[in-house]
């Protein structure tokens, strides 16, 4: 049985500073009915190239941690460092968030929307079309340069979103269930994809689901969520060889096993 201590996942990591690093990160609100609070005492490293998958009930503030890492919320505890400097509490360059929503602009084109971050970034023109081409490709959108978001699937505007994030290229990818209205069948295969593409650059990822197989498929690590006020319970290391193949590696007695301890974890967790 895997441990569930936040002990587990310090095996396999370099014992260097962390890329992110969140101690005692918590957030509260005034409402009518009082001070309610959403985040309490939240402890979180993530490592250079690690992927980080975030597992919890639902309102436990999984969500709501991104977008304060991300600077959308402002802490009200805490502090947040990335690469050991402290954030200013502010929308910070080199972290993306991308939304459960792919949040595209409707009048813009496939490539129009890819090259957003790249206009911004002050990339040169000939230096845009460049690229622009390459996340087509890669994303498997090759023939869809030209036609606007209301003309494509859903798992083709997801394409878009991730292109348009990699085009951003962040030292640390905040994802906040991105695959989550999609149906299984799409899920699994963009999940695959990103996987691969993830497996290639190597960049450190937070990972927002509610999917535990989707989790332990694609993590490094996963942590597990307490009910609000939210913190971190515990954590599970992942030891799946690498590179995965994102649905043949739910069959390894391995993986069923860390699936049982997680969703054991979370029972506990989960209103009845």
């Amino acid at each position: 049985m895997p441990a569930t201590t936040k002990a587990a996942s310090a095996s396999g990591r370099a014992a260097t500073e962390p890329k992110l690093s969140l101690r005692g990160v918590g957030l509260g609100y005034r409402t009518k009915k009082g001070r309610l609070t959403a985040l309490d005492g939240v402890d979180l490293d993530l490592a250079a190239g690690e992927f980080v998958a975030l597992v919890g009930p639902s309102g436990c503030g999984k969500s709501t941690l991104l977008k304060v890492v991300a600077g959308l919320l402002p802490a009200t505890a805490g502090t947040i460092r990335l690469d050991g400097e402290t954030l200013p509490g502010e929308v910070p360059p080199g972290i993306g968030l991308v939304f459960q929503s792919d949040a595209l602009l409707p009048w813009k084109t496939v490539e129009d929307n890819i090259r957003l971050p790249l206009v911004i970034k002050g990339l040169s023109a000939d230096r845009q079309r460049e690229k622009v081409r390459e996340l087509v490709e890669l994303v498997g959108l090759g023939s869809f340069e030209k036609y606007y978001p209301g003309r494509l699937s859903g798992g083709m505007r997801k394409r878009v979103g991730i292109a348009r994030a990699l085009a951003y290229d962040p030292d640390v990818y905040l994802m906040d269930e991105p695959f989550g209205p999609l149906d299984a069948q799409m899920r699994i295969k963009l999940g695959g994809e990103f996987l691969s593409i993830w497996e290639t650059l190597g960049k450190s990822v937070i990972f927002v689901t509610h999917d535990v197989e989707e989790a332990v498929a694609m993590a490094d690590r996963v942590v597990v969520m307490s009910r609000r006020p939210g913190t971190v319970k515990a954590e599970f290391a992942v030891g799946l060889p690498r590179p995965r193949h994102f649905h043949e590696v739910r069959f390894e007695p391995e993986f069923q096993e860390l699936q049982r301890a997680i969703w054991d974890s979370l029972a506990d967790e989960i209103d009845s």
